[in-house]
């Protein structure tokens, strides 16, 4: 069981447009193609040839800068790519009625609450599996937080128990987004604190599960994601992943 693309084009309308409106450019595209399926954006300035020092001098919040530097690349993690997004801020503006679950809405919509002063977004790809339908592909979002950083996976932790029967989404003029269920999953040990959750999204009446982790280091926090919306599995997103970024932002 693992992370998969973005192959279904009869889920991707539907889950896509709403609830991944943060970060996915949904579609059935070839995985090594720019513009693929799960491939995701860097809303920060690449990195000078001083960055990599910047980034374990830096007190407090790391700035745009810092944090791409800061952001794991293609060597980090044995057989796996990584890729920032071409692009704008991959923002989205849904919302939701059941106010408890606002901080599921917020991290969709590639903004966690409190709101990070600097986001960096990257596509991490399991290069063994090139070609295959089921390859391993997961999100990361980086964001830098200059307060409140230790109130994003509470807020968290409280919407799961407030929101394990579900709830809708409804951003500009699309339809509704629904989410069946909630609930919390073993997390790995990496960085401050980490926690896990999956959304059970819906497409056309299909389940589509979305695996979430977010790690927190120091003030920066960490989101990852994968989706499988053939609804046949719960994706995994692999721990050494997070356990190389976290070690990365501490060094």
């Amino acid at each position: 069981m693992k992370p998969r693309l973005l192959r279904s084009r009869a889920a991707t309308a539907g889950v896509c447009l709403v609830a991944l409106a943060a970060a996915a450019s949904c579609g059935p595209a070839d995985a090594g193609a720019k513009g693929a399926g799960g491939s995701v954006r860097d809303t920060g300035a690449a990195p000078g040839p001083s960055a990599s020092t910047e980034v374990r001098a830096a007190p407090g919040a790391l700035s745009s800068d810092q944090l791409a530097a800061a952001a794991l690349v293609t060597g980090d993690v044995k057989d796996y790519s990584a890729e920032p997004m071409e692009g704008g801020t991959p923002t989205g503006s849904s919302r939701t009625s059941k106010d408890a679950c606002m901080p599921f809405v917020s991290v969709i919509n590639g903004t966690p609450q409190p709101a990070p002063s600097a986001t960096v977004f990257r596509r991490l790809t399991n290069t063994t599996e090139d070609g295959q339908a089921d390859q391993t592909v997961v999100t990361e979002v980086l964001g830098a937080h200059p307060s409140g950083a230790t109130d994003v996976l509470p807020r968290l932790r409280s919407a799961i128990a407030a929101c394990a029967d579900g709830f809708t989404t409804k951003g500009g003029d699309l339809e509704p987004s629904a989410f069946t269920e909630v609930k919390e999953l073993p997390a790995p040990k990496a960085g401050d604190e980490a926690l896990s959750y999956e959304l059970m999204g819906e497409a056309q009446g299909d389940p589509v599960p979305m695996v979430f982790l977010v790690v927190r280091s120091g003030t920066t926090v960490v989101t990852y994601y994968a989706v499988d919306v053939t609804g046949d599995d719960t994706p995994q997103i692999p721990v050494e992943l997070a356990v190389a970024q976290a070690a990365k932002l501490k060094s």
